[in-house]
């Protein structure tokens, strides 16, 4: 007997709200009436999934009560455009960068209070090499990336990422306080650089700052090796390499 090899799908509403908003990219401007005889949806299970669409932004009811798509999926698009650019503008900056110390570099972005990877230039001709890949998402308290990141953040924006996010020991020198995290972070800002000593790998040690499109941060950058490559003059040495490539990157995203 012939098997039925159909994947099973659960979560039916979601995919009558794609069905929604699929059409509604199509042509908006959709009555309720519209959209259930294009969609085959009921009207009353349309206004309930209609207006929880409403209520996340992705999509909008007029005066009218006409239907559109959200301008949440613009700042999707807005988003990946972003990335983009940074990606393609900051290439030839990060593979100097790589040239100069021949460690690893990270270039990351911020996505729902962690970074992601978007590039990975490994050194050449080295046997130890990060664990990091490109697509890879990172917490902000612990990796170089997001404290970087994360020293930017106003007070209550601050408030509300350590209230909803439980600093969880990774590595041997993770900060899992509140307050020697918010201290860490008054250094940050006062020295203009990140460091990862540990905390969100053992025997690992990073060096990152931001990337700021004027004065927003798009993004964020890194140098990351060995523990025990360690000195204080190497470390110099990989700021200073640093903010030079932060200063190229930014000057081009103008």
């Amino acid at each position: 007997m012939e098997k039925n090899t159909e994947k099973k799908l659960y979560g039916s509403v979601l995919l009558k709200a794609a069905k929604i908003l699929d059409t509604l990219a199509k042509d908006g401007g959709k009555t309720i009436q519209e959209l259930s005889k294009e969609t085959g949806i009921t009207p009353s299970n349309l206004s309930k999934i209609l207006e929880t669409l409403i209520y996340i932004g992705y999509v909008i009811r007029d005066e009218a009560k006409l239907y559109y798509l959200g301008t949440k999926f613009m700042e999707y698009n807005t988003q990946n455009i972003e990335a983009e650019r940074l990606l393609a503008i900051s290439r030839p900056y990060l593979e100097e960068l790589r040239a100069a110390l021949n460690e690893t570099i990270h270039l990351s972005v911020l996505e729902n209070n962690k970074v992601v990877y978007i590039d990975k230039l490994e050194p050449q001709n080295q046997g130890i090499y990060m664990t990091s890949r490109i697509g890879l998402s990172r917490p902000l308290y612990s990796s170089g990336m997001g404290k970087a990141i994360l020293s930017t953040f106003t007070q209550p924006q601050l408030s509300a990422y350590l209230d909803q996010t439980e600093l969880v020991q990774l590595a041997k020198n993770t900060i899992t306080d509140r307050a020697a995290l918010t201290a860490d972070l008054a250094e940050i800002r006062k020295r203009g650089f990140s460091i990862d000593d540990e905390e969100q790998e053992d025997d690992g040690y990073c060096v990152a700052v931001t990337i700021e499109k004027h004065d927003r941060v798009v993004g964020a950058m890194s140098v990351s090796f060995p523990k025990f490559r360690f000195s204080e003059e190497y470390r110099q040495k990989v700021v200073t390499e640093l903010l030079t490539t932060k200063a190229n990157i930014e000057k081009r995203l103008r």
